[in-house]
């Protein structure tokens, strides 16, 4: 199964000049907790809400300093076109639990861990993925 049939479609990018407000607005607004981080069209970095929570808002941060005192700089993508067990073990080194789809450079969905266990038809992965998700 291809990462194209489970993956969320649509991506909404912020800029590494962005607010972190403007990015927790994005958030709200879109009903989601991850955003690309882009400077102008080159990838950049990647922020959940709770990057935003614990390097933020818990620090005391303004609210009008720029995104990229929040983002991981790590930038990690997998192709639409990959096997679901490659995002699987992606997200397994790199300890995440959601990863940005592209075609090309350009940005097409996320994948999460849920939506791996939700889309394949494979037991043992879908049961490698249900356990990441409890922890």
């Amino acid at each position: 199964m291809l990462v194209s049939e489970v993956m969320h479609e649509g991506v909404t990018v912020a800029q590494v000049t962005d607010s972190i407000k403007t990015v927790a607005q994005l958030m709200r607004d879109n009903d989601i907790g991850a955003v690309p981080i882009y400077d102008n069209e080159k990838p950049a970095g990647f922020v959940t809400d709770r990057d935003i929570v614990i390097s933020c808002v818990a620090d005391g941060a303004s609210l009008d300093g720029a995104i990229s005192e929040a983002m991981s700089p790590e930038f990690i993508a997998i192709a639409k076109d990959k096997d679901v067990t490659e995002a699987a073990r992606i997200m397994e080194d790199k300890q995440i639990s959601r990863l940005l789809v592209v075609d090309g450079n350009k940005p097409v969905g996320i994948v999460s861990l849920q939506d791996l266990a939700q889309g394949t038809e494979n037991p043992e992965l879908k049961s490698e993925v249900l356990q990441e998700i409890k922890h």
